[in-house]
């Protein structure tokens, strides 16, 4: 992990920012080509918002010194991104609905793993220092 800012590096906001523009295009790359719908400047910005909070959300978070935090949940975002693209099949309207709880689901799971893999380096550094 070595390529990863140290923390409190203002290169995590340089890595924030374009991953936060990274998941908005691919956002809006599944709903308005993969799926087929048409341009809506309203769902356009609410996956802004979307994307952006999230990854601004865990610059900050990589920023304070949660580096494994950080990784798991930016690869529990790239496979959410994944399975929302394989899941937008149909035009039925529920594969919109099933497409953004995978997204969801892979994402609480990245972050989920990251938390655990925080905690059991935090207990080992703890212990070694005994």
């Amino acid at each position: 992990m070595s390529w990863l800012p140290f923390p409190r590096s203002s290169r995590w906001w340089i890595l924030a920012g374009a991953s936060g523009a990274i998941v908005t295009m691919l956002f809006w790359f599944i709903r308005f080509s993969v799926m087929g719908q048409s341009f809506s400047l309203t769902y356009a910005l609410r996956f802004l918002l979307l994307g952006a909070g999230l990854c601004l959300a865990l610059g900050l978070l990589g920023w304070l010194g949660l580096r494994r935090l950080w990784l798991c949940a930016t690869m529990g975002i790239a496979l959410g991104l994944l399975m929302m693209g394989m899941a937008s099949g149909g035009n039925s309207g529920w594969e919109d609905l099933i497409s953004l709880m995978n997204f969801f689901v892979a994402t609480g799971f990245g972050i989920a793993v990251g938390v655990v893999l925080e905690l059991v380096v935090w207990m080992f550094g703890i212990r070694r220092q005994r």
